[in-house]
């Protein structure tokens, strides 16, 4: 799907990528990460033919991106940090508005709007004005615009950044969802519980290079970790809380995720106990797989970089 070889890139004399060579494969999330001018928004933003470089060569879809770029975009969509959309328009008009720049008509488009609507459930907001949605509705409301193409490969740059835990629960759920379409997604953030929940690889940049790729999983199992990941199936914010504040261990991730810092058996079999009682759905207990932020500062040679 991707692939990024020897890939150099440097303004005047600082080199922002230095010699990256990446594959992603059809229908993998892959998560970036980094600190902050290690280069993350320098590749993307180079993926996305918003920037040149000067040395390498860089392949998706078995296109060359030097030479296909309007075939490229046509396949691709780019959901930025900040949100583009229209205040004064309804969410449809939005919808309708975007997608008619793109030249999106006749049956074309009402399958993709369909589509859009459908996987960020914006039915039942249609006719309102985009001003007057919550941050997670807005937020969903931008993903849906950058869907309109029926992208094969998505790119997400902090697409939950300054939203309630209920709704990075339902927009990660729909981002995880991409997978089952066959979609390939990249995705930076530098919320790590969002990536051990959504993403099967990652690949760590510090400093222009690529310091680490591989999958999620057994990245975090070559790692010790003595702290549990309860994912829910529903999200229970308040109840949650609650239970946070009765366990020391327990911290809240998101509306449906729990992380208990190195409990032993009788204290993880309360807080089990505590969460049946709240008729709270436990859908996957992970063990040992919750360091990422530790890895990532181990790796990174900042050390103490915003994570």
């Amino acid at each position: 799907m991707i692939s990024i070889k020897n890939l150099v890139k440097h303004y005047n004399n600082h080199i922002a990528l230095d010699h990256i060579d990446l594959n992603v494969g059809k229908g993998v999330i892959l998560g970036l990460l980094g600190p902050n001018g290690a280069g993350k928004t320098t590749l993307v933003s180079i993926l996305n033919g918003l920037i040149d470089f000067q040395e390498g060569e860089i392949e998706i879809f078995g296109l060359p991106l030097s030479q296909e770029l309007k075939a490229i975009r046509k396949r691709s969509s780019f959901t930025p940090q900040s949100l583009a959309l229209y205040d004064n328009l309804t969410v449809l008009e939005n919808l309708r508005f975007f997608a008619g720049i793109q030249k999106i008509r006749g049956k074309e488009l009402r399958h993709n709007v369909e589509y859009a609507l459908s996987v960020n459930r914006l039915h039942s907001l249609l006719d309102h004005k985009a001003g007057i949605l919550s941050g997670g509705q807005k937020r969903r409301l931008n993903i849906a615009i950058g869907m309109l193409n029926n992208p094969e490969l998505l790119y997400f740059d902090e697409p939950t950044a300054g939203i309630d835990p209920e709704s990075r629960t339902n927009i990660l759920e729909t981002i995880r969802s991409f997978k089952n379409d066959g979609k390939t997604v990249i995705y930076t953030s530098h919320y790590m519980p969002e990536i051990e929940k959504i993403c099967d690889e990652v690949a760590i940049l510090d400093r222009g290079r690529i310091i680490r790729h591989g999958l999620l999983e057994a990245m975090l199992h070559e790692e010790k970790a003595d702290s549990v990941v309860i994912e829910l199936r529903h999200s229970y914010e308040a109840q949650l809380q609650t239970l946070a504040r009765k366990y020391a261990l327990v911290k809240v991730i998101d509306a449906a995720t729990l992380m208990i810092d190195g409990p032993d058996a009788t204290q993880l079999g309360a807080i089990l106990a505590a969460l049946e009682a709240e008729q709270i759905d436990v859908k996957q207990i992970r063990y040992g797989t919750t360091n990422l932020e530790a890895l990532f500062i181990q790796l990174t040679t900042q050390g103490n970089c915003d994570v």
